[in-house]
């Protein structure tokens, strides 16, 4: 079997027919900028067609950005032991938590705002995932200070909370320079911040072909501090996208591929990881949900596009569910979609911990999503062939009706296989004896085993004197 495997859903004559299309609809059709003046000049100067608040990206200029798109690039952190490279070393994926999620269903089943005291329990608990790589702001209840600053407190008690890397998203363009203020604090300054960015920006369209003021700004603002971006697309099919999930693809990309040449224009080397997250309108509900094949087909097609059409690391949901529980629907939903996602070749996989279609985060799903990407990465890594790994000389050993329980190869390869913690592994007597539990209840036993072995995270007094800092400069001057 082959190593690094993958599942490819477009031929190199469909990639190319995107990559066409695509450019025709940036330079022909163009995209929308909402009253961002500045933004609206760069693009001229570069050699864009800006009329009013169209643009258009002439071919060549589309070209000439690509080029400055980087190849190789690192997501760092606060402990460099969760450092991302892209590509990945071994051709794996990396991995984050749901982001932008209102509400919090709890171990005990209570469903209801997310605190920023839950912000912290989540960010621990994230921080102790060893399949989870980084993490992404939810939107917390602001209770005690102003909801102008939600996306910023909600950062702080984050970075209070974890050695691991992280994707910002601004609730308003005016915070988007405090939050460069917090990450520029806990990096020790802004020089540092830019060798070692321990954290990303994402930026949204808004379906179709269109960018409000924030997210140009996000872009500007990232690509002039060094700090990589990840332009998202949220389209969702049959409501602001085409239904087939052949024509929400085009649509979504083409959206995140302008917000790449946007940010190659501001500043030429910005990394990018982009992220098309697609969604799906249910006809007869009409809720917007996340978790049909077709959905799925389309987050296949996206990712091969970018990883293999334009060479740029590419990310989307790869766990995730529309249920409203964590149940049977929730993890097969979720394992259907970590196995296809990675194998189609995506660099990150996102939306760990998620239910009820990314609008709510819950404990015990984001520890049985972690044992979802600890075994899907075990599948993507594929395995060798030869006389030692299919035992062929211990096989030409036997001599009668000998055990390989006590053989030193099977003491060699015995924890070689991923063994998911969530599971049960006893025999039935084995299980009733233990209390006939499902994996709900055993996950919810692990929850509260890794509760009792959290790792504190010592930021520096003057750190935390900053960051207390720009919070109440922030309430000050933001809140109304």
């Amino acid at each position: 079997m082959a190593k690094n495997l993958t599942a490819k859903i477009l031929t190199s004559n469909e990639i190319e027919f995107y990559k066409e299309k695509i450019a025709s609809i940036l330079s022909e059709k163009g995209v929308m900028i909402e009253n961002h003046p500045k933004g609206l000049e760069l693009l001229q100067k570069a050699g864009a067609e800006v009329s009013g608040i169209w643009v258009k990206f002439p071919k060549s200029l589309i070209e000439e950005s690509l080029k400055q798109v980087p190849k190789k690039f690192t997501l760092a952190a606060p402990d460099p032991k969760w450092d991302m490279v892209y590509p990945h070393p071994e051709g794996s994926f990396y991995t984050r938590t749901c982001t932008g999620g209102m509400y919090y269903l709890s171990e005990t089943f209570a469903y209801h705002h997310i605190t920023i005291e839950e912000v912290a329990e989540w960010t621990r608990l994230t921080d102790a995932m060893e399949h989870v790589d980084f993490w992404s702001l939810p939107s917390t209840k602001p209770v005690g200070f102003p909801a102008e600053t939600i996306d910023i407190h909600t950062f702080d008690a984050v970075l209070r909370n974890t050695t691991k890397h992280g994707w910002l998203q601004p609730y308003e363009l005016k915070n988007i320079k405090y939050l460069i203020e917090q990450a520029i604090a806990v990096s020790g300054g802004e020089k540092q911040l830019r060798q070692r960015p321990i954290v990303s920006f994402i930026s949204c369209s808004a379906p179709p072909l269109t960018f409000k003021p924030m997210d140009v700004e996000v872009i500007l603002q990232s690509a002039l501090y060094g700090i990589p971006l990840q332009p998202c697309s949220l389209p969702t099919a049959g409501a602001n996208a085409p239904i087939t999930p052949q024509g929400i693809v085009l649509l979504s990309c083409a959206e995140v591929l302008a917000q790449v040449i946007m940010a190659q224009i501001f500043a030429p080397g910005t990394a990018c990881v982009a992220t098309p997250l697609l969604f799906e309108m249910d006809m007869k509900t009409t809720n917007a949900g996340q978790s049909a094949m077709s959905t799925t087909m389309g987050r296949m097609a996206a990712m091969q596009l970018f990883e293999d059409g334009y060479g740029i690391p590419a990310h989307t949901y790869g766990t995730g569910t529309d249920s409203l529980l964590v149940d049977a629907q929730a993890g097969i939903e979720a394992s259907s979609l970590a196995h296809m996602v990675a194998l189609s070749g995506a660099s990150v996989l996102g939306g760990a911990g998620q239910i009820e279609t990314a609008k709510t985060i819950n404990p015990q799903q984001l520890i049985i999503d972690n044992d979802i990407f600890g075994m899907v990465k075990q599948l993507v890594a594929g395995f060798e062939v030869n006389e030692e790994t299919t035992a062929f000389n211990e096989i030409m050993g036997l001599t009668g009706r000998e055990s390989f329980v006590d053989m030193d190869h099977t003491f060699k390869h015995f924890r070689d296989g991923y063994r998911a913690q969530t599971f049960t592994h006893d025999s039935k007597s084995g299980w009733v004896a233990k209390g006939s539990k499902d994996i709900v209840a055993r996950t919810t036993e692990l929850y509260y085993k890794i509760k009792e072995n959290y790792k504190p995270v010592n930021l520096s007094k003057d750190v935390l004197k900053e960051l207390d800092s720009i919070l109440q400069r922030a309430d000050r001057e933001l809140g109304r």
